[in-house]
C-alpha cells in the first residue's frame, strides 16, 4: 500500500486501536515529526526512534488522549487531516481539548514529514 491517502487513514486507525508499531511502519527512517511546544507532548522528533519516543511520551502527559480525525484530504504526496484531540492532563487531572491540522508529506510510499498545527484554546481546561 503506497497511496498517501490510504496510508494516513491506516495510521489513524492503527493509533485508535493502540497499534503504534503499525503507525511507525508508515514512516521513512529519517522522518521529521513536529508538534507545537504549546502542547504538553510537543517537540521535534527525528527518525522512527524519535517518533517512537513521542508516542511513548503521550502517556506521560495524557491519561486518555482521544484523537478524532476528519477525513484526510490528499494532494499528491501531501495529506492534510483536521480534527479534535481531547483527554485528561495527568499534571492537573483537568479535561482538555484542542483542534488540530496534521500535514503529512510522503515520498516513495513512506511519510517523510509530519507537521501538527493546533488551536490550543481548550488546553486551559
Amino acid at each position: 500500500m503506497s497511496d498517501p491517502h490510504q496510508l494516513v487513514s491506516s495510521a489513524y486507525e492503527a493509533f485508535a486501536r493502540g497499534d503504534i508499531p503499525a503507525v511507525l511502519d508508515t514512516l521513512d527512517p529519517a522522518v521529521a515529526w513536529r508538534v507545537p511546544d504549546v502542547l504538553p507532548h510537543g517537540g521535534a522528533f527525528d527518525g522512527v526512534d524519535g517518533v517512537g519516543t513521542f508516542f511513548s511520551g503521550l502517556g506521560d502527559h495524557w491519561a486518555d488522549l482521544d484523537v478524532r480525525p476528519d477525513s484526510p484530504i490528499a494532494n499528491g504526496e501531501r495529506v492534510a487531516v483536521t480534527g479534535i484531540a481531547s483527554g485528561h492532563l495527568r499534571a492537573t487531572g483537568e479535561s482538555a481539548s484542542y483542534g488540530f491540522a496534521h500535514v503529512w508529506t510522503f515520498r516513495d510510499g513512506r511519510a517523510t514529514a509530519f507537521d501538527e498545527y493546533v488551536d490550543p484554546a481548550g488546553l486551559g481546561g
